[in-house]
């Protein structure tokens, strides 16, 4: 997340946010979060569109960048079946909840669980854009 969260503030090429990760740390990123900070920068516009209809009176480009980064994360892992949706939702939340703020915290499980809901029932979601749960 930190990694995202930093590229959407300074803008970067991802792979050298990853080695100045692992020269900062020591040691190789864990094999998983790079596969995550290399998806969500692929397919950011993507990820952002999915993100964007199921925000309510919001846009992605007025999220705070730790909401924007932890939805991305989330989506991600929600559009490629990565992690199950509850999971991905409730690390989403937990993220939001320790690096934003609890109504950062609602609006992030608002927006996962309206597209989680979306795409389990195959259709629109008529609460799509609930930003609370």
């Amino acid at each position: 997340m930190m990694l995202l969260y930093r590229s959407d503030l300074v803008g970067g090429d991802v792979d050298e946010a990853i080695a100045r990760f692992e020269g900062e740390h020591g040691f190789a990123m864990p094999a998983y979060g790079a596969l995550v900070v290399r998806g969500v920068s692929q397919r950011e516009v993507e990820l952002d569109g999915e993100i964007q209809d199921h925000l309510k009176e919001w846009t992605v480009g007025r999220l705070g960048a730790v909401e924007r980064a932890v939805l991305r994360i989330a989506m991600f892992e929600l559009v490629t079946g990565e992690v199950p949706g509850p999971v991905a939702i409730d690390e989403a939340v937990e993220l939001s909840r320790r690096y934003a703020t609890p109504e950062a915290a609602k609006l992030v499980n608002g927006v996962l669980a309206a597209w989680l809901r979306a795409h389990e029932a195959g259709g629109a979601d008529p609460d799509a854009g609930d930003e609370e749960e």
